[in-house]
């Protein structure tokens, strides 16, 4: 991969995300179209807000119960500055979405969720 989409990865994110690290087994052309799809999806303009298509992803994380996504989008989310109850109203649809087993599967999502509240107090 390109070491600079590597570098840009990490000063905007912290990391270099796993799916644009695996693309570079597909040539760097690929991997370079596939960083800028990232930048339109992830990038702070759009019709939709950054906070809400973060929310968006903790919904979608949740209904394939991705818990390792799940839990990086609501930190996203939150540092985008969504507030518990928005957090708690996906995981409520999220509920109704796919049904009660889904309250065991977000247990341990709104622990983790409260503990980060209570350290920003």
């Amino acid at each position: 991969m390109d070491k600079k989409i590597q570098d840009d990865f990490k000063k905007k994110m912290g990391f270099t995300p796993t799916g644009i690290m695996v693309a570079d087994n597909f040539g760097e052309e690929f991997s370079r179209r596939l960083a800028e799809f990232h930048g339109d999806v992830w990038s702070e303009e759009g019709a939709i807000p950054l906070k809400y298509r973060y929310l968006i992803s903790l919904a979608t994380a949740v209904f394939t119960n991705d818990e390792k996504r799940a839990r990086l989008e609501i930190v996203k989310a939150m540092n985008q500055g969504a507030t518990r109850e928005e957090i708690l109203e996906v995981f409520k649809q999220q509920v109704w979405m796919k049904g009660a087993p889904v309250l065991v599967q977000i247990a341990p999502l709104i622990e983790m969720m409260e503990k980060k509240l209570s350290m920003q107090k």
